[in-house]
C-alpha cells in the first residue's frame, strides 16, 4: 500500500488533504512548463504533524509499475498543529520531450506526529494529460509550411520537365517573301556593276 514500501505507515485518519492547480484547473499540464500545486493540509486530530517533504511522479496508465519521470523532492519543514490547517506549495516541470498524451500523476506529503510515527499521503493521484508547448506547435507548422513549399517545387520542376519532353518542338518558318525580294532585286542588278558585272558599253574601246 502507499508509503509501506518507504517504511512508512501509510495516510493517517487524521490527516485531510485538497488539491488545487491554479494555472491548469483543466489538468492539461503543457511540456516543459513548470506547474504549481497546492495542496491543503489539515490536522482534525490532537497532536501536531510536521511536514517534512513533499514530492511527485509520472506513471504509465496503463502499466501502474512503469515510471515514467519522477519529480524532485521538495523539503517542507512546516508544523501544522491540532485542529488547523495549512497550505503547501508543490512545484514540479513535466519534461519537454514526455510525448503529448494522458498519464497518472501522484503527488505525496510526508509528515511525523508528535509520537515520531511517520505517514505519508497521497494528495493527487489521477490521470492528467501532457499537451504540447505552443513553441512546439510553432515549429511544427513552420516545418510543414516548409515541407509543402518544398514539395510544390518539386512538382513545378517535374511538371515542366514533363511539358519539355512531350510537347512537339516548333519549326522555324522561313521568310519566303523576303528570299523572294532579295531574287527579284539581283535580277533587276545584273549587267551592272553594282549586280557584280560590268556593262558591256564600258568595255568597249574606243575605236579609233
Amino acid at each position: 500500500s502507499e508509503g509501506d514500501d518507504m517504511g512508512m505507515k501509510g495516510s493517517s485518519e487524521f490527516a485531510k488533504t485538497t488539491i488545487l492547480f491554479p494555472d491548469f484547473q483543466d489538468k492539461k499540464f503543457v511540456q516543459g512548463q513548470f506547474v504549481d500545486a497546492l495542496c491543503g493540509f489539515s490536522n482534525l486530530g490532537d497532536k501536531s504533524f510536521n511536514i517534512t517533504n513533499l514530492k511527485g511522479y509520472l506513471i504509465s496508465p496503463y502499466d501502474y509499475s512503469m515510471y515514467i519521470q519522477n519529480f524532485s523532492e521538495v523539503p517542507a519543514y512546516t508544523e501544522v498543529k491540532k485542529g488547523e490547517e495549512g497550505t503547501l506549495m508543490y512545484r514540479f516541470l513535466p519534461d519537454p520531450a514526455l510525448e503529448p498524451r494522458e498519464y497518472m500523476l501522484t503527488l505525496t506529503v510526508d509528515y511525523i506526529d508528535a509520537d515520531k510515527e511517520e505517514y505519508q499521503t497521497a494528495f493527487f493521484n489521477s490521470t492528467i494529460e501532457i499537451v504540447e508547448s505552443q513553441s512546439a506547435l510553432d515549429s511544427r507548422v513552420l516545418f510543414g509550411r516548409f515541407l509543402t513549399v518544398c514539395f510544390l517545387g518539386i512538382l513545378g520542376l517535374v511538371g515542366n520537365a514533363a511539358y519539355s519532353r512531350f510537347m512537339p518542338k516548333r519549326r522555324k518558318t522561313v521568310d519566303t517573301s523576303a528570299r523572294s525580294k532579295e531574287s527579284s532585286q539581283n535580277e533587276w542588278l545584273q549587267g551592272t556593276f553594282v549586280g557584280g558585272q560590268k556593262s558591256s558599253s564600258g568595255n568597249k574601246k574606243k575605236s579609233k
